[in-house]
């Protein structure tokens, strides 16, 4: 199967004549889909918390050249054929395959199996971990397959549906049986791919060549985590994302056969590629326009309400078949990613499988953990979730251990979660999430203006201690805000500051990045009310999940509150730090699987989020809103302020439908404060050295730049 390697000076000779041909190509696809690896601006202080993370794992030499087999073909259950990718090593300097055995690694795409991850030699280290080279060179095979319905494959692309898992186990079956194999299979890779080894290990068993996966910035349940997160749509994100993938589905037909050509010199089968643009094109058709309908009205159906439909992309429901079938699992995540709160939940739903315990629990600080099942919690954006770690060498190691037997250490460790702290150079190890040690706080709104000059109308106080004085602030709704902060970077992946400084110039980039680091920007305004408390007196960090719990009366039979948690510097910058959203007629919570701490504080609640518990407003009636404010591990140094930005807007990334705007119109809200009737937030605020000591082995650093100073020069200047 791997006699006829491309010679490499005829490979360079092709690929230097078509470069100019596929840069605008790569950049647009890279950007559009991946994009999102910007620096996080650091805070204008940092707490103590010990020095960054050591090396803890070898940096294994490369060993071996890279040979490749493009577009093999392979039969799944059903008769549909898929076509994938074979990278596999050489002996160095020759085109002879290595004799090896090797294990096989496995990506499932959706983007595109041409996407040059191997030819990209200038591309940042961490950008999703996709570098073919790397792994190869260090004794591995690499697959990399198109899902059905996208680039060479046959059938049709819907989003995760239960064939996409019976079609994993049958390519890590295949995989398995390579020449050249050992029989051992891992899987790893981002975002969709992420999503796709969860369903693939869950369906696989316990016998399957598949022995560990590494899921990268994965969610737990698409509708919670995004689309429909408190109820408030993410219109731009679901509408982008219903555009962006089967739209690479029906264009990558002629990406792959064009790179294929750059690659082997073979003219392209055009009757082929016209054949599989034209399927692709009719499917995505036939999918997508009555879902585009549905959400964007707000209609009664699959998509607006909990049920069939959102069940297939909800792969944290699936942890316990992971645990019987004895696969490890490396989860990747970050603060800033669009996944922030579904990742974190994986690791959590893991351990409480292996533990015995429900998965959809929350961990308790003295359950036992096991190495077999960890999270790296960065601070990046989507694409690049833990920028500042050589993520390949911490996979490496964790694909030697499980598919080589190597015992490294990877998994010798009583704190499997190792967690940047927001904004700085600093991690943590912890064992449970939420985080051991950091139980929350309740801090009361109140009318006492704040010391910290807040430009909203109300500048009102945060107080642990609850207030005399009873009252209320008011908010008009109004969906627009000036959204170019944390959010919008964050639901956009990250890709504003590059297409800023290719379209706006360095003047636009520097806008973009004060708006980043700086929400004073969206606290004016009849829209939104602030409360802030006094300086801390020493360093603190926020550490996991958080509720908003805002009692108001409404004049409208639906609401939107949308809560942004911010760092106040004494310069009285506000640092954005999280955020969370609720949609009035979506407020009833089911007790039996939200999250409680041990102090009784609702820390996670959780929404059915169908037809069902959809309940009126009731006009002018005191109503109870408890918000899911999403995780963060962020720093508060002493002297810093923490502040609850209250209002009705994150425009541009939060959207209403149709049917919700009509009914929130004009809505006029009145949140209280103090007495039995007063709003608060249960924040987990503690002090900086109270969740455990810095992360060392499993978090070394990388010298590698930017992949953003990598895509800027990549695009035409």
């Amino acid at each position: 199967m791997f006699s006829r390697v491309l010679g490499r000076s005829e490979a360079a000779r092709l690929r230097r004549r078509g470069l100019r041909r596929v840069r605008w190509a790569a950049a647009l696809v890279i950007v559009t889909l991946f994009a999102g690896c910007v620096t996080v601006s650091g805070v204008s202080a940092q707490p103590d918390l010990g020095q960054p993370a050591e090396a803890g794992f070898p940096d294994k030499p490369a060993v071996f050249g890279v040979g490749q087999q493009l577009d093999v073909a392979v039969t799944m259950r059903d008769g549909t054929v898929l076509k994938a990718n074979i990278y596999y090593p050489t002996l160095p300097g020759t085109n002879i395959a290595a004799p090896g055995p090797f294990p096989v690694l496995l990506n499932q795409s959706p983007y595109g199996k041409w996407i040059p991850t191997h030819w990209l030699d200038g591309l940042a280290t961490n950008v999703f971990g996709l570098r073919q080279d790397y792994f190869v060179q260090r004794g591995y095979i690499e697959v990399v397959a198109d899902v059905r319905g996208t680039g060479g494959s046959e059938g049709a692309l819907k989003f995760w549906e239960p064939v996409q898992a019976l079609d994993g186990v049958d390519l890590v079956n295949w995989a398995a049986r390579l020449p050249n194999s050992t029989g051992v299979v891992g899987t790893y890779g981002p975002s969709y791919l992420g999503i796709n080894q969860i369903f693939t290990a869950a369906e696989a068993g316990r016998d399957s060549p598949l022995k560990a996966i590494a899921p990268m910035v994965p969610s737990s349940d698409m509708m919670r985590d995004v689309a429909l997160s408190g109820g408030v749509p993410r219109m731009l994100d679901v509408l982008g994302f219903f555009i962006a993938v089967p739209g690479m589905a029906v264009v990558n037909p002629i990406l792959d056969a064009a790179w294929n050509q750059l690659n082997t010199g073979h003219s392209v089968d055009v009757p082929t590629v016209i054949r599989q643009v034209r399927e692709h094109l009719q499917q995505a058709l036939g999918y997508i326009p009555d879902k585009f309908e549905q959400f964007i009205n707000g209609e009664a159906g699959p998509l607006n309400y909990d049920g069939d439909w959102w069940d297939t992309m909800k792969p944290g429901e699936h942890l316990g078949q992971i645990v019987d079938n004895e696969i490890p699992a490396l989860l990747i995540g970050g603060w800033n990613d669009p996944f922030q709160r579904g990742t974190p939940r994986l690791y959590s739903g893991l351990q409480n499988a292996w533990a015995g315990k429900p998965i959809d629990a929350p961990m308790s600080a003295d359950q036992p953990v096991t190495g077999r099942y960890q999270l790296i919690e960065g601070s990046g954006y989507h694409a690049n979730s833990v920028e500042s770690l050589d993520i390949r060498r911490i996979t490496l190691a964790w694909f030697d251990r499980w598919l080589k037997d190597e015992h490294n250490g990877i998994d010798d460790t009583s704190t499997p979660v190792h967690a940047n702290i927001y904004g700085t150079d600093q991690w943590i190890e912890n064992s449970s999430y939420p985080f051991a040690g950091a139980e929350p706080t309740r801090y009361y709104l109140t009318g006492d203006h704040s010391s910290s000059q807040a430009p909203s109308t109300n500048n009102g106080s945060l107080s642990t201690t609850a207030p005399d004085k009873v009252g209320s602030d008011r908010i008009r709704y109004n969906p627009l805000n000036f959204g170019c902060g944390r959010n919008f970077h964050q639901w956009t992946l990250g890709a504003l500051p590059i297409l800023g400084d290719k379209l706006g110039g360095a003047g636009f980039t520097e806008a973009m990045d004060r708006c980043l680091s700086d929400d004073r920007v969206i606290q004016s305004g009849d829209n939104v009310v602030t409360y802030t408390t006094d300086p801390m007196s020493e360093d603190h960090l926020l550490a996991g999940p958080m509720t908003a719990t805002i009692k108001a009366r409404a004049t409208t039979i639906d609401t939107t509150f949308i809560v942004n948690v911010e760092d106040v510097a004494p310069d009285g910058a506000s640092k954005p730090l999280t955020q969370g959203a609720l949609a009035g007629r979506q407020r009833a919570m089911n007790p039996e699987r939200t999250w409680k701490a041990p102090n009784g504080a609702v820390v996670l609640p959780y929404r059915d989020m169908t037809a069902a518990s959809d309940t009126p407003v009731t006009p002018r009636e005191l109503t109870e809103y408890v918000i899911e404010v999403f995780p963060t591990l962020a720093p508060i140094p002493a002297g810093h302020r923490v502040r609850l930005t209250v209002g009705t807007a994150d425009f541009p990334s939060r959207v209403p439908n149709l049917k919700q705007y009509n009914e929130l119109q004009g809505g006029i809200y009145d949140i209280q404060y103090g007495g039995p009737d007063g709003s608060y937030a249960d924040l987990p605020l503690v002090p900086a050295n109270s969740l455990g000591g810095p992360c060392r082995q499993h978090c070394q650093q990388t010298p590698e730049s930017t992949v953003w100073s990598w895509l800027r020069g990549l695009l035409p200047h």
